[in-house]
């Protein structure tokens, strides 16, 4: 402490400690901000999704209590269903928990079953059946709307005590990193304070070195967390069973060789039809849920419309779940036919190897799915008019 150089050092050292301690405590001011726009979005879905399934619920009610069993009872349980559909999908990927994760299935489950009731009840109407259509969706599916409620006000709980419990952790660890270089600037100062500096080298005796550790030998011993291999093999493999796909009903097991080749959890296949996309197959979801996916127009502004408009590749950074996405154009000779959607870990989002083979498999399924008749088409069809007979 009496060299004039080793107090320079150690004042750098300083500095170099209250900069970082800045920038984390700047980082965990941002994450808290990001943690909180999440929990306040997943609150907004939630509220909607209670109000849908009360609607739902005071329509049975109605029809226990009065026996209502007309259109507008039946319009407004299945324009509910379709909303509830629509938010809980942007509920499964915002886990923040396995508790969470595990009331949200239990959610599924009862909205699948609801949503096969409604089904049901809407081909009865459409066949005079009118007393077997009520039944179906106002009285048989009622145990379904309490598993719906209950298991949304578990994933709510669930989610909450996530929702504190992590921001708690971070306000602590800044705490404890505010703290700690608090504490290394007091001894620092008062070090520099007592012991005064050496003005001659005669008048005191040596000081004994102090020997630090170099910084290079600190970073390198943090692990790097390597980006997993996209097997080319495999790849290989997966393209030239694409290139000879003459039948429709093999095209989900390629879309699960085509995820597991991606690490992708969930893939979806969307077919350009007019001004909109149709979700026409899909790997990692339930069918029931994909029947419900709305289509989407070529002017939204959204990864998927932009990969259509573009031609060009788009990512979808993670959220705190982990996952994001990557949305890669189907180009064929006549343009971009549609585009496919693979939901993949962070690390997948922005690996370009992983891109890389995202873009030639799209491109095997451009042209094979060009070639076809659009049997396709005629599903999309039938999904438009069922929802505008719902929604009359």
């Amino acid at each position: 402490m009496q060299h004039r150089g080793t107090r320079l050092a150690i004042l750098c050292l300083f500095l170099a400690a209250g900069t970082v301690a800045a920038y984390f405590v700047w980082s965990a001011g941002q994450s808290l901000n990001r943690l909180d726009e999440q929990h306040e979005v997943k609150a907004a879905t939630i509220d909607r999704l209670r109000s849908s399934i009360s609607t739902i619920a005071t329509a049975q009610q109605a029809y226990t209590d009065y026996g209502r069993r007309d259109l507008a009872s039946f319009t407004r349980v299945s324009v509910q269903v379709d909303r509830i559909t629509t938010d809980a999908a942007g509920l499964r990927a915002a886990a923040n928990s396995t508790v969470s994760s595990e009331r949200l299935e239990q959610f599924w489950t009862a909205l699948s079953a609801l949503m096969s009731a409604e089904s049901r009840a809407r081909e009865r109407f459409a066949g005079g059946d009118e007393s077997g259509a009520a039944d179906a969706v106002l009285a048989t599916a009622r145990d379904h709307v309490t598993v719906l409620s209950s298991s949304l006000r578990a994933f709510e709980e669930a989610e909450l005590e996530s929702y504190r419990g992590t921001r708690a952790s971070a306000i602590w660890r800044s705490g404890t990193m505010l703290g700690g270089v608090g504490a290394l600037w007091a001894v620092g100062l008062i070090a520099f304070a007592v012991v005064p500096l050496r003005r001659r080298a005669a008048e005191l005796p040596a000081a004994p070195q102090v020997v630090t550790e170099p910084m290079p030998d600190v970073v390198a011993a943090v692990p790097v967390a390597a980006v997993p291999s996209v097997d080319l093999a495999t790849a290989a493999t997966v393209c030239g069973e694409l290139s000879r796909l003459t039948d429709q009903a093999a095209l989900p097991g390629l879309l699960a060789k085509t995820a597991d080749l991606l690490g992708a959890r969930g893939i979806v296949i969307w077919i350009g039809a007019g001004g909109e996309l149709f979700a026409v197959a899909a790997h990692g979801y339930d069918d029931a849920i994909l029947a419900r996916i709305r289509p989407i127009p070529r002017h939204a502004d959204n990864a998927t419309a932009e990969a259509w408009r573009s031609g060009e590749l788009r990512r979808v950074p993670p959220d705190a779940s982990g996952f994001g996405a990557i949305v890669v154009p189907l180009l064929s000779v006549s343009g971009c036919v549609g585009v496919l959607a693979a939901e993949v870990t962070g690390e997948r989002e922005r690996d370009d190897a992983t891109h890389a083979v995202a873009a030639i498999v799209a491109s095997q399924l451009a042209g094979v799915l060009a070639a076809w008749p659009v049997a396709s088409t005629a599903e999309m069809d039938d999904r438009t008019l069922d929802r505008k007979a719902a929604a009359s």
